[in-house]
């Protein structure tokens, strides 16, 4: 018996499917064309659904209750197309995302469905976040092999940087900040936000592109990947997304830092230990007086963008339902919130989220959904890392989803990036948490 190293859970799938020699199996083969378009398109979804935002119509400062017709079109027709991939190609290949702290944070994020503030619309979007997961799943189970995913990955990044640049040469008024957005704040007039609705998510998906770029190049795409990684760097900088520009060069630093530390502890340190440092840094000044003044003397902006008032709105939320939670995607610009949440014209009013991930899980799953979450979503992953690379050695695909993996935890100080089916940085976590768990259960294969 010989080991096989694996780059990715494609690669085993397809190698054990050549050696079984089953006929049906090859019958029900996808075609290369067809599995790089539906991942693409999946691709582009998760980045962008809704281009081109126009800030100054007046409907953005509506409550969202009734959705997006658009996006719950786009992604249900994704759903059907994955749906029918993952059956051809057998829907067996997913077991190995069955591990149990996913299953408890599905089941719990389940039951609080039950006792939510407004349990239809808390349902309702649930479908749209279980549908971004099976997609995440589908595209990793789609890919024939890594090449194939860098390519893939890379061409849908490739599009979406050509288009942001495009559309600030092309429809300025779309595509850079100015006076007329509604939601805006004065001094984002001028920031560049390409196809995305705001500069922050602009910044957040360009930081994300570098990565993919990074990956495409390592993985074999050296000019696509060099093309993306650049490309949207520039762009990410002339966004002035600060936590985004801080965020990426912490990420790439951390992770690369893996490739010469080998030990569990050490790595976790490496990897977890910006994540609680940030939130120490942002809900705790929130908070403690005493990490306020200490932060007060590193940062100049002590208010985090008056993101404070926000932390202690949903604080004392929290503590109104600290075990199960005010219910999935039924608080935040929804009546509640917007017409008598907080004093008139308060930025409480018209907040899409907590711009924290952790207090908002809290906030809609009460704190035993915190509980499981980082159980799923910060311990597991690093475990899955330790079994998929033990030594110094990280495989391109392991590190983009690694990079991912972090990135995200990273950004859930500032931002709520998890259980966000609409945010990019969801979409790609989710997907690179998965991704770290098929790496970890296919490592090796027996020959």
């Amino acid at each position: 018996m010989r080991l096989l190293p694996v780059s990715s859970a494609a690669d085993y799938a397809v190698r054990a499917e050549t050696r079984s020699g089953d006929k049906h199996d090859i019958s029900r083969d996808i075609p290369d064309g067809l599995r790089m378009a539906l991942g693409g398109a999946c691709l582009l979804a998760f980045w962008n659904h809704t281009p081109l935002t126009d800030l100054s119509d007046p409907g953005h400062l509506d409550a969202w209750e009734s959705g997006n017709t658009t996006t719950q079109v786009l992604f249900i027709g994704l759903a059907l197309a994955m749906g029918w991939a993952l059956r051809r190609l057998g829907i067996e290949r997913l077991r190995p995302l069955l591990a149990w702290p996913l299953i408890a944070c599905a089941g719990w994020l389940g039951a609080t469905l039950l006792t939510s503030a407004d349990p239809l619309l808390s349902m309702r979007r649930a479908v749209l976040l279980a549908i971004v997961a099976m997609l995440a799943a589908g595209v990793l189970v789609l890919m024939r092999s890594v090449r194939q995913f860098a390519l893939t990955m890379g061409g849908a990044a490739l599009i979406l940087v050509g288009s942001s640049y495009l559309a600030v040469a092309l429809v300025p008024n779309l595509a850079i900040h100015n006076a007329f957005d509604l939601l805006n704040e004065p001094e984002h007039n001028g920031l560049w936000r390409g196809i995305f609705a705001h500069k922050n998510e602009a910044g957040g998906v360009m930081a994300m592109l570098v990565i993919a770029g990074l990956f495409a190049a390592g993985a074999g795409e050296r000019i696509l990947g060099w093309t993306v990684a650049i490309g949207a760097g520039v762009f990410l900088a002339a966004t002035m997304s600060k936590t985004s520009i801080m965020l990426l060069p912490m990420v790439l630093g951390a992770t690369s830092l893996c490739r010469f530390v080998t030990g569990p502890l050490a790595r976790a340190a490496i990897l977890l230990g910006p994540v609680l440092l940030l939130s120490v840094a942002t809900l705790g000044s929130a908070f403690v007086p005493a990490i306020q003044e200490t932060v007060g003397r590193v940062l100049p902006d002590t208010s985090f963008t008056g993101r404070t008032e926000i932390w202690d709105f949903a604080a004392d939320k929290i503590a109104e339902r600290p075990i199960t939670g005010w219910g999935y995607g039924a608080f935040w610009r929804t009546e509640r919130t917007m017409y008598g949440g907080a004093a008139e014209n308060s930025w409480v009013n018209t907040a899409d989220h907590g711009h924290n991930a952790f207090l908002d899980t809290a906030l809609v799953t009460g704190l035993p959904g915190l509980a499981l979450t980082l159980i799923a979503f910060a311990l597991m992953p690093l475990r899955d890392l330790n079994r998929a690379a033990p030594s110094t050695r990280i495989d391109p695909a392991t590190m983009l989803f690694l990079r991912l993996w972090m990135f995200g935890l990273t950004a859930a100080s500032f931002e709520s990036t998890l259980y966000s089916p609409n945010s990019p940085p969801w979409c790609l976590f989710i997907l690179a948490v998965f991704g770290l768990r098929l790496r970890a259960r296919h490592r090796t294969i027996a020959g």
